[in-house]
């Protein structure tokens, strides 16, 4: 018979709105499995590859807006989930984690698949729970339901994050040939409200007469989801109060912010310093703007974060406010208007200092535009060009999923159209190349929209698992930039000029994406020149039709010079 209370783990998972689940097949785990796969109200996918299914179920997270629960057997198959697990902490993605587990007393024993899975995720989760062996106690049944409930509610309160369960079980497995499973309608479900963190008007009051104290007020966004009425009071805090709004491409703001600033900031441009900085959402991209900022230290840096972590990305943090972004800008652009009405001031705030970050702003994006006309790149194909053309296409309302490396590199210089609504996600909580392709198929399984991946060729072939599975969805998109080696290492100074570079830096390789496209029965194109690459890129880019990869391969040596050139360009 199956353990009644594993039955109601399930049903609590269920109940509490964790909906999806991906399970990796194993044994010790099978109790588990059973119970997810039979609860009529769950989605279940079965992923082999550990690593893949984590990865896949945090893309499902992130557009699902609400945990996932991932499951797997004991032994190794965790550690398997440990990369995704650390880009969710860091990426504040909820993820449930059961880990099937020996009891205590087979742990270094000579046993099969036993390690030590207590704490396994260390400091990678919000928290660890392991329960008990016993499933027959009163008490024991009381704390399972407990834990759950404790678990769920945990990794969906801000910020969010993923929590790991471990559960000790015994044979018997498997349930008997044709026995029913009863899932406990009666469980026990703990609700907790979430109250939403507001400011005194004490603490209001003391930081609107700071901010009039400033003329150079920048407001810069790190990494964040597309969030619509964000968007559109940071847009009226810049057009009526001429506050500069920035921020990378995966900041997501959909409107005229400052954007190009990874080109123009190479440059030391003094009379952009901050007086006043105030930030929101997660990592940037842009190491000039990093750099800029710690050379150019504002006065005050407010970092708005409900994380508990004193985060100083800048090194001139002066104040963390724990409330969500739009509640501070919507309250901000609401006290400051309202002050300037009861002093009777008529006059904007002064808009020099707007002026200046979007005359440098529209400066690089002149020269991008006109950088991408000149007659080399009808000659010889470069994958900084493919990039563009294939972005200036992208459809509107589409996902945009960038692997690390140069892709997101890229990306970050040639951005979308704000006014297509293109959300663009990235794994930049830790920024490795492991599990970029799987997050992407996560996203495509859980949204009806298309989902590109812009991807360089080792991170795809590292994480090409995620393309052996039955459940590749006909919306996905893949880019494959493939220069047949790790080109990111021929534009940084360091590795550029060892004699290790070619093996122990750029990890030359002559793969390409063909036999695993024909593999997981995925619609191939191959360019290899520009005529190419213009006549495949129009079929690739049509809605319809199964899931795609158009791969692009170029050459190293040259694409490392057309981007010298465009860094040098600007500068000149």
């Amino acid at each position: 018979m199956l353990l009644q209370p594993i039955v109601n783990l399930v049903e609590i998972l269920s109940r509490k709105g964790v909906n999806h689940a991906i399970i990796s097949p194993g044994s010790r785990n099978a109790p588990l499995t059973i119970a997810f796969v039979r609860h009529p109200d769950i989605k279940t996918l079965s992923i082999s590859d550990e690593r893949s299914a984590a990865f896949i179920a945090m893309g499902m997270a992130q557009n699902l807006k609400k945990p996932v629960s991932i499951c797997c057997t004991s032994g190794s198959a965790a550690y398997n989930y440990a990369p995704a697990v650390a880009e969710a902490f860091f990426q504040e993605i909820p993820l449930i984690i059961l880990t099937a587990d020996r009891p205590k007393e087979w742990i270094h024993q000579h046993d099969g698949q036993t390690i030590y899975q207590t704490d396994i995720f260390g400091k990678h989760v919000k928290q660890s729970f392991e329960l008990g062996a016993d499933y027959s106690h009163p008490d024991a049944i009381w704390h399972i339901e407990r834990t759950v409930n404790h678990a769920i509610n945990l990794a969906d309160t801000f910020p969010k994050g993923p929590v790991h369960i471990n559960i000790p079980l015994r044979e018997p497995f498997y349930p008997a040939e044709n026995e029913q499973i009863n899932f406990d309608k009666n469980v026990r479900v703990i609700e907790r409200l979430n109250t939403e963190n507001t400011l005194s008007k004490e603490i209001w009051a003391t930081l609107l007469q700071n901010i009039e104290q400033y003329e150079k007020v920048l407001i810069a966004g790190g990494q964040h989801e597309y969030d619509p009425a964000l968007t559109a009071v940071l847009q009226k805090l810049q057009e009526e109060f001429n506050f500069p709004v920035l921020g990378d491409a995966i900041a997501n703001l959909k409107f005229d912010s400052i954007s190009h600033h990874d080109i123009f900031l190479n440059q030391d441009i003094e009379n952009l310093k901050p007086e006043l900085l105030i930030t929101f959402g997660k990592s940037f991209i842009s190491k000039s703007f990093k750099t800029f900022l710690r050379k150019n230290k504002a006065i005050e840096h407010w970092h708005l974060s409900l994380d508990n972590h004193l985060i100083d990305t800048f090194q001139s943090l002066t104040k963390v406010i724990p409330v969500q972004p739009q509640y501070f800008f919507e309250k901000l652009l609401e006290d400051v208007d309202f002050e300037q009405f009861r002093n009777g001031d008529d006059e904007e705030r002064d808009g020099s200092y707007l002026e200046e970050w979007k005359k440098n702003n529209m400066k690089a994006k002149s020269y991008l535009e006109h950088f991408f006309l000149a007659d080399f790149h009808k000659k010889q194909l470069n994958e900084f060009y493919a990039i563009k053309k294939l972005f200036d296409a992208l459809p509107a309302d589409s996902q945009l999923h960038l692997a690390n490396s140069m892709s997101v590199r890229y990306a970050n210089y040639i951005g979308t159209d704000y006014n297509k609504k293109i959300e663009v996600f990235a794994n930049r909580g830790t920024s490795g190349i492991d599990g970029c392709v799987s997050t992407a198929l996560g996203a495509a399984l859980s949204t009806d929209k298309l989902v590109y991946l812009l991807i360089g060729d080792l991170a795809f072939f590292y994480d090409r698992n995620a393309l052996w599975n039955r459940y590749v969805p006909n919306n996905l998109r893949i880019i494959l930039i493939n220069n047949h080696g790790g080109g990111i290492f021929r534009m940084i100074d360091g590795p550029s000029k060892q004699a290790e570079l070619a093996d122990y830096f750029e990890t030359v390789q002559s793969y390409n994406a063909e036999k695993t496209a024909i593999e997981a029965d995925i619609d191939y194109f191959n360019a290899k020149t520009v005529d190419e690459f213009h006549t495949f890129s129009t079929v690739f880019l049509e809605p319809n039709g199964k899931a795609k990869i158009f791969e692009i391969e170029t050459n190293s040596v040259y694409n490392t010079e057309i981007f010298k050139q465009f860094k040098a360009g600007f500068s000149d």
